[in-house]
């Protein structure tokens, strides 16, 4: 009795299936809109495109030109600076001889700071290590977009092998099946060996959908890198080509702390709070500025002569200015910018720990894939043999469909871990260079 009920709602779910995933295809098929130029891009073209056009790369460049006009502008500082100043007084109650009517004057004057606790130059390198710091995040900025184009260049290559993979395990069990309708005709097999290969190809058509839907977001994260709609088609230049790789884990460390910028950029802030010691000491410094004074005075607008005195006036001076004591302010002020200081140091150390621990991953992983490649390659090779004895064997009848269904997924999944460490091996050696700083 149970037999005999399996038996319809086995056939009844394989047509469900196959009316399901037959619609779903065809409505992803829908979902890519073919690409117009036919061109096939490689992945150095994918990177140029995605830095050319990056909104980050575009805000990074903005932000070391505003950092370059900051610098040059900090530079002017030093200068001595030019004053001009115009005015006109109106005292309808002045006589003389103790006053006029009308007074109008004139001044030019400059004013030359000496030294003010080196605030002026501290100021000025302070605002050359805001611009190499904008450098360095920009050469960070870099490191990532070239790793994410990487990572999704090759996730779009290795979902597409997936999809050629499901759709070749498709097409075997779409053969498997034909045979064994015709074994079952014959008399040969019982209907349950033929429903059995009528499930497994329903599961075959579903994994085909399944692959497609990863290569359709695959296709829309590389062009979200590239700045295309998300389902316009794009052809690949496939990298299917194994190189061994010859990294050593100590250079891999030395370059990491030669090369990241997230450590430039921590040493440009320490370097920073150094700096602002200096500033925060100088306001409680002599300050030295000297100053020279021309002043024109008379009772026309053009200052032409002045009934009660000189018309011209010259002036020079020197002035000191010291504030020696403001109730220890100076000495909590100095303290906060000395922690301030600490705190960049330990932000470095932990820093350098997560940066080591990044390429040893990267690292670890390199190996990984490159030793997955080699075992999986003969993998493919013995389930290729182990597929075609048990279909040779079933053609004779010396062996079940169970047996030729099994070697069938054997296959699959030797073909899929293949391509899977082909591609991870690819994305790992570039998240290596990634951690090294080496992208560039």
């Amino acid at each position: 009795m149970k037999r005999f009920i399996s038996i319809p709602l086995l056939v009844f779910l394989f047509f469900f299936l196959q009316a399901f995933i037959s619609h779903a295809a065809a409505e992803n098929e829908q979902i890519i809109k073919p690409e117009e130029s036919g061109k096939v891009f490689s992945l150095s073209e994918c990177v140029t495109i995605a830095l050319t056009t990056s909104p980050q790369m575009l805000y990074s460049k903005a932000d070391i030109l505003e950092k370059e006009h900051s610098f040059e502008s900090s530079k002017k500082d030093l200068y001595p600076s030019l004053f001009f100043n115009y005015g006109y007084r109106y005292a309808p109650d002045a006589y003389e001889p103790f006053g006029t009517e009308d007074y109008f004057s004139y001044s030019f004057s400059i004013e030359q700071p000496v030294y003010r606790g080196r605030s002026l130059v501290t100021g000025v390198e302070l605002s050359e290590l805001d611009l190499e710091s904008s450098k360095a995040g920009m050469a960070r900025t870099e490191n990532d977009i070239i790793l994410a184009v990487h990572e999704a260049y090759y996730n779009l290559l290795k979902a597409r092998k997936f999809e050629e993979v499901a759709r070749q395990s498709l097409e075997e069990r779409k053969a498997h099946l034909k045979d064994s309708k015709a074994f079952y005709k014959a008399g040969l097999i019982p209907k349950n060996d033929m429903l059995q290969s009528e499930v497994q190809l329903a599961g075959a058509e579903i994994e085909l959908l399944r692959a497609m839907n990863l290569s359709i977001m695959a296709l829309a994260r590389l062009n979200t890198l590239l700045r295309r709609p998300v389902d316009t088609n794009i052809e690949l230049e496939d990298v299917l080509k194994f190189e061994p790789s010859k990294i050593s884990w100590e250079h891999s460390i030395e370059q990491a702390q030669k090369y990241r910028p997230e450590l430039k950029q921590s040493e440009i802030a320490i370097e920073q709070a150094d700096k602002n010691i200096i500033l925060t000491r100088a306001p409680y410094l002599p300050a030295v500025s000297v100053s020279a004074n021309y002043l024109k005075q008379g009772d026309d607008p053009l200052a032409r002569d002045y009934p009660l005195g000189t018309s011209e006036e010259k002036t020079a001076l020197a002035t000191l200015e010291w504030r020696f004591w403001a109730w220890g302010q100076s000495k909590d002020e100095m303290a906060a910018a000395r922690y301030n200081m600490k705190k960049a140091q330990e932000n470095q150390t932990e820093l350098l720990d997560n940066i080591i621990l990044q390429v040893r991953e990267a690292y670890v992983d390199t190996l990984e894939a490159e030793y997955d490649i080699a075992v999986t390659e003969k993998a493919i090779e013995q389930a290729e043999e182990d597929f075609r004895i048990n279909q040779s064997r079933y053609q004779a009848q010396l062996s079940t469909t169970t047996n030729v269904l099994d070697a069938q997924t054997r296959l699959t999944r030797a073909r899929i871990n293949y391509f899977n460490a082909l591609y991870n091996y690819r994305i790992s050696l570039m998240r290596l260079a990634w951690s090294t700083g080496t992208l560039l």
